[in-house]
């Protein structure tokens, strides 16, 4: 055992305390007592035989659990996987899906884009038709006091119906209609792209990636070295928002941009704004991805590995840490979307090589 010392000294009601761990403070009457000391600020007390200490904002001396993780991802090949959540250890990070859509101009359809973009910014005159008819009823309400109730009921059920048909013609006329007769060898590469875009839905799992950061401790994340933020995305046959088209065609949304992939070229959208990307401009890439999956396995997924949530440097788990999950790891691929100008979309599936019949008919279609 080794040699130890402490000592306190009374200067009233504030007592010092001095041993081998430092110097601390305390102050209070018999049975309470307010103090700090080389392991933080503490409050306790007594009567009898009982006594009641704790800690006010002290560090624990064993480590908790951080904030629950969803998912990890890692590359293939790779030992240091990649981490969803945002975590304290974030160093960097990147945003992706940032470019507005107006810096995309296809030199092809600048007319076109500008034509859309001036219908998209058209004020709706349907609310201040409202507004008019509202204050217009009221009005009225005096000099038809001795009508029938009937006589009320058609009167407003006119005005609903100028405001409805006011509505609809708004609608129509931010609407921009396109028609395609593309020849036999555009009509088959288009095809394969719709069958493609339709695989690549299938999968059980699909997210868009908002943004990648770095980690300087990988011990609290499965050791991954980098994280993934996520939201919503869906991958479907339709249409682009405001465009009526003689055919369906693969639509891509994520939480902010939405590209709509139709014979001749490549709209995207962003609210009331659009661009265009031509197919030859356009990089996609597939990579191959093993992803730590804190969630339940898709039944797409193929589990190859696993890890734990929170690692020692040889792979094992941290025994410091109580309820320290196994985790698997499943062989999912991430879709790239860029080109020159600055557009990156970053997708996830939960199948491997899912994307990869949308990259060729991509590539074909350029």
């Amino acid at each position: 055992m080794g040699l130890t010392f402490s000592k306190s000294v009374r200067f009233g009601a504030v007592r010092f305390n001095f041993s081998g761990a430092g110097i601390g403070m305390s102050v209070g009457i018999p049975g309470l007592r307010i103090g700090t000391g080389p392991r933080g600020a503490y409050i306790s007390g007594g009567v009898g035989g009982f006594r009641y200490r704790r800690s006010l904002g002290a560090v624990p001396s064993r480590p908790t659990n951080p904030r629950r993780p969803a998912a990890y991802l890692q590359g293939e090949g790779a030992p240091a996987p990649e981490y969803v959540e945002a975590s304290p250890t974030v160093v960097s990070t990147k945003e992706h899906d940032t470019l507005s859509v107006l810096e995309l101009t296809d030199s092809n359809s600048d007319g076109l884009l500008q034509s859309m973009n001036e219908q998209r910014r058209k004020t709706l005159l349907w609310p201040f038709v409202a507004g008019a008819l509202f204050l217009l009823y009221f009005a009225l309400a005096n000099a038809t006091k001795s009508w029938p109730g009937l006589g009320h009921l058609a009167l407003a059920f006119a005005f609903s119906a100028v405001v409805v048909w006011v509505s609809w013609r708004d609608k129509m006329r931010k609407v921009t209609v396109l028609f395609f007769e593309p020849d036999t060898t555009v009509t088959e590469h288009f095809d394969a792209l719709s069958r493609a875009l339709s695989q690549a839905a299938s999968m059980r799992k699909l997210k868009a990636v908002d943004s990648t950061s770095r980690y300087a401790d990988s011990k609290y994340s499965a050791g991954a070295s980098e994280g993934l933020k996520f939201s919503q995305t869906s991958l479907a046959m339709g249409q682009g928002p405001g465009i009526v088209a003689n055919v369906d065609v693969p639509v891509i949304k994520t939480g902010r941009t939405t590209l709509a992939f139709y014979p001749d070229r490549i709209l995207a959208f962003q609210g009331s704004s659009v661009g265009g990307i031509a197919y030859d401009s356009l990089v996609a890439v597939e990579e191959h991805a093993r992803f730590i999956e804190h969630e339940s396995v898709p039944s797409d997924a193929q589990v190859v590995d696993h890890t734990w949530q929170f690692v020692n440097r040889n792979g094992g788990p941290d025994r410091r840490f109580k309820n320290n999950k196994q985790l698997p790891i499943c062989a999912y691929s991430k879709l790239m979307l860029s080109t020159r100008s600055g557009l990156d979309i970053r997708l996830l599936g939960s199948r491997a090589r899912g994307f990869e019949p949308l990259v060729v008919a991509l590539s074909e279609m350029g």
